[in-house]
């Protein structure tokens, strides 16, 4: 064989090799991508029940009555003699209120109940009217008891599904109870 043929041969190889990995190195980076925006997208949930159904995805965003039902349920918690709090729900501080006001009702004892009648939300400050029933044996009373609650949002979790917590519930001044009546 010539020297010429056998440099003609390797050099066609050469380009076959080329154009080879050229076409390998583009369908890569396709089934990259694709495999990238396939990761990316939203899984389908599905229901299972008498009937299977989709399932929405949820948002990191909270919603007025999401925000409003947890309202509801962590004054409950907070609040209320016999209810069982929830890890998660209030802070560090809050838990210590919880834990001396409770502590200074059974010295004396008493037992307290609230009944939540509106939350206004605005931003990360929480208007709430509700009503607080103390008992003392027998002898119960009824009060009017309005709140200011800050709120903080968290990762949802097993334990607080609605990623809220409560870092502070204060009363609010007599003055601004008294305007917005």
């Amino acid at each position: 064989m010539k020297f010429t043929y056998a440099w003609a041969d390797v050099s066609s190889q050469n380009v076959t090799l080329k154009i080879t990995v050229l076409c390998l190195s583009i369908c890569v980076i396709v089934l990259g991508i694709t495999a990238t925006k396939l990761a990316l997208k939203n899984p389908i949930v599905i229901e299972r029940a008498c009937y299977s159904k989709a399932l929405s995805q949820s948002t990191a965003e909270r919603s007025a009555t999401e925000i409003d039902a947890f309202i509801k349920e962590a004054i409950l918690q907070r609040f209320n003699s016999d209810a069982k709090v929830t890890p998660g729900f209030f802070s560090t501080e809050e838990e210590a209120a919880r834990n001396q006001e409770q502590k200074e009702f059974a010295s004396r004892s008493m037992s307290q109940k609230v009944i939540v009648n509106s939350v206004k939300v605005t931003g990360n400050q929480v208007s709430v009217d509700t009503d607080r029933l103390i008992s003392v044996g027998q002898i119960r009373s009824a009060f009017s008891f309005p709140l200011v609650v800050t709120i903080a949002t968290e990762a949802r979790s097993e334990t607080n599904p609605y990623g809220l917590s409560i870092l502070k519930i204060s009363q609010p001044k007599t003055e601004e109870a008294n305007a917005k009546k």
